[in-house]
């Protein structure tokens, strides 16, 4: 008896993860710190303190003012970033402290 439509476990909870979009969204809002240091990169991660994520407003603590200067001015873009790395619109907003 063989065995048909084998797929990989990997894969298997992708499609599940992708085809909810409640259990997607709730996935994906527990990795967001994950996220953020994969789409911003080591030296910003390195800076970063504390991440919350609730209700769509993402707040960075960083330990860096020149940083945090230049982060407050491309709010817009890390959204952008953040949002498309997950391929949802989940986050509304960005505070940087």
């Amino acid at each position: 008896m063989g065995r048909y439509h084998d797929k990989p476990i990997r894969e298997v909870l992708n499609d599940f993860i992708s085809g909810n979009k409640k259990v997607s969204k709730g996935y994906h809002t527990a990795n967001i710190a994950d996220v953020w240091k994969e789409q911003l990169g080591p030296v910003i991660a390195g800076y970063t303190s504390r991440i919350y994520f609730n209700d769509g407003v993402l707040k960075v603590y960083l330990t860096s003012a020149p940083l945090k200067k230049e982060l407050l001015m491309g709010k817009d873009k890390i959204i952008g970033i953040i949002n498309e790395a997950v391929g949802m619109d989940l986050v509304t907003s960005v505070e940087i402290y």
